[in-house]
């Protein structure tokens, strides 16, 4: 990434930019520097699994246990371990994932199709790395 920076004009809900001044606030920041990081991590996470490519991460997901079992059977041939556990009538899980790129979209699609939120964070492009 170069040095020099870009200005551009964003638009966000009232609620999002006060929650966004608040937590510049408490941490000693800028909005700017919150938005840069809240962006960069984002992207990474995001652009990650388009790039065709072996990568290990942490995928972590909330919704309802109906489908969760059928998908980790379905995508046991990157899900390395699971942590299953229940809070009311929501099911979150945790995955270690461990496979190419495009069958984490695939898991990732599937959840998201199945109204879970999810979050999923690469580690590294590769065990051996």
């Amino acid at each position: 990434m170069s040095g020099g920076k870009r200005r551009f004009g964003v638009s966000i809900p009232v609620e999002l930019a006060e929650q966004l001044d608040l937590l510049a606030e408490r941490l000693g920041v800028d909005r700017s520097r919150l938005v840069v990081e809240a962006l960069k991590t984002y992207i990474h996470d995001h652009l990650h699994v388009l790039k065709p490519h072996k990568c290990i991460g942490v995928m972590v997901s909330m919704g309802s246990s109906n489908s969760l079992g059928r998908l980790i059977e379905e995508y046991r041939d990157i899900i390395i371990a699971y942590n299953h556990y229940h809070i009311g009538d929501k099911c979150i899980a945790t995955l270690l994932i461990n496979g190419e790129s495009e069958r984490i979209r695939g898991l990732t699609a599937r959840l998201l199709e199945d109204k879970c939120s999810l979050r999923y964070i690469p580690l590294k492009t590769s065990i051996g790395e």
